[in-house]
């Protein structure tokens, strides 16, 4: 798989995307918002078409930096004090996940229809690196999400998509190897930025490996002006 890129894409992420994350036992009960949130995705031969996030919260006490208060207990990660030594929270694709294949096509006017439970935590259990994870995430240092329940349950244009994404957390940073802890985090009105490609897949080949993983093919088109190819929304 690929890991996916950071570069933004012209023309996409036009609405105002809005979200907020939360992680229950935590200080503060009404979660956070999300400050940067962007859909990405892949294609590869070996595994299909695949997509990513890349989420950042805003600080974590952004709603009441002017309280000074001792660092109570919460059941996760401890009081305001322990949370703001971290400022705020990333959570950004290191594989991401497979959502089309040519056995099971990605039919974007049917995704809202769709579950995908990703980094399941049976399989979690039999990974040999960090980097094996479809997420990495800085939380309380860099700790571990796995157990993945991501749904796209509203559908507001072709390829713009409501996410309600539920997860596992470990706090592998302090040695914890549990996935004891959850996040809920909801995004309203995400674009879809486009499909990544291999640098050795000649561009016939892409076109064709698009058609089979995808039912919308027809609906991208192939954009090489930067320095990463992928396609992307043609509308």
């Amino acid at each position: 798989m690929n890991k996916l890129p950071a570069e933004p894409v012209d023309g996409q992420g036009d609405a105002m995307t809005e979200g907020r994350i939360w992680f229950p036992g935590n200080p503060w009960p009404d979660g956070h918002r999300i400050a940067e949130f962007r859909w990405t995705g892949w294609l590869s031969p070996e595994d299909g078409a695949g997509f990513g996030f890349s989420l950042k919260s805003a600080p974590y006490d952004e709603d009441d930096r002017a309280e000074l208060d001792g660092e109570e207990d919460h059941p996760f990660g401890g009081g305001r004090a322990t949370w703001r030594n971290y400022g705020w929270t990333t959570i950004d694709a290191m594989q991401g996940f497979v959502a089309g294949t040519p056995d099971e096509p990605l039919d974007f006017g049917r995704l809202s229809e769709r579950e995908f439970h990703v980094d399941p935590l049976d399989q979690v259990a039999e990974y040999e690196d960090h980097d094996d994870y479809a997420f990495h995430v800085y939380l309380l240092g860099h700790d571990s999400v796995a157990d993945h329940r991501i749904r796209f349950p509203v559908r507001q244009a072709p390829f713009r998509f409501d996410i309600a994404w539920n997860g596992r957390v470990a706090l592998t940073y302090i040695g914890e190897t549990e996935f004891e802890y959850e996040f809920r985090a909801r995004v309203s009105a995400a674009d879809f930025t486009g499909f990544e490609l291999p640098r050795d897949l000649n561009d016939d080949d892409a076109q064709a490996l698009l058609a089979r993983c995808v039912r919308d093919a027809d609906a991208f088109r192939l954009d090489d002006r930067g320095s990463v190819r992928r396609f992307v929304p043609a509308t």
